[in-house]
């Protein structure tokens, strides 16, 4: 039998803010599946079927910031960070299970090492917030956005080491 266990979205949460608690809603989705979808998931149910059923856990947002170095040595990893305010001044890092949509600059990758397009000069993981350089470049946009809020920052890719700041 498949369940939901839903956050807090009258309350304050029962666990603390770096394991997974935090206050929001969840938007669950649901998709048809084929006949012979359907059939094959009842045979086997251990088999991986279609992904039919999603949720998304969205965090209550006051404020989104989104902290980066402002220079990126090619190469060297960079650590990326973005924290969420709540109501009361609860501070939640953007991490799993809240849900948050990192995007970037059409020359950076976004996800895994595999997928890097020739062309692409930097990579980013959110699963392990880091940033690394490929090449050089002026600058490159890196955002996240969280229930409908956004926080940007703008990198520059060089070959040596620069200071850290943060962006809202």
């Amino acid at each position: 039998m498949s369940f939901l266990i839903n956050g807090n979205s009258g309350k304050g949460p029962s666990s603390p803010a770096d394991q997974g608690g935090f206050t929001g809603w969840t938007m669950v989705g649901v998709d048809p599946v084929t006949p012979q979808e359907a059939e094959r998931a009842r045979r086997d149910a251990l088999v991986e079927g279609p992904r039919w059923v999603a949720a998304e856990f969205r965090a209550h947002v006051d404020r989104l910031t989104l902290a980066a170095p402002d220079t990126v040595a090619v190469g060297t990893p960079a650590t990326v960070t973005a924290t969420i305010t709540q109501p009361g001044g609860r501070t939640v890092p953007v991490a799993a299970p809240a849900s948050a949509d990192w995007s970037a600059s059409p020359s950076v990758h976004v996800g895994p090492a595999d997928g890097v397009k020739p062309w692409q000069v930097a990579r980013f993981d959110p699963a392990t917030g880091t940033l690394t350089a490929l090449r050089p470049a002026d600058s490159v946009v890196l955002a996240v956005t969280v229930n409908g809020v956004r926080a940007e920052a703008t990198l520059r890719l060089t070959a040596t080491s620069g200071a850290v700041a943060s962006a809202a």
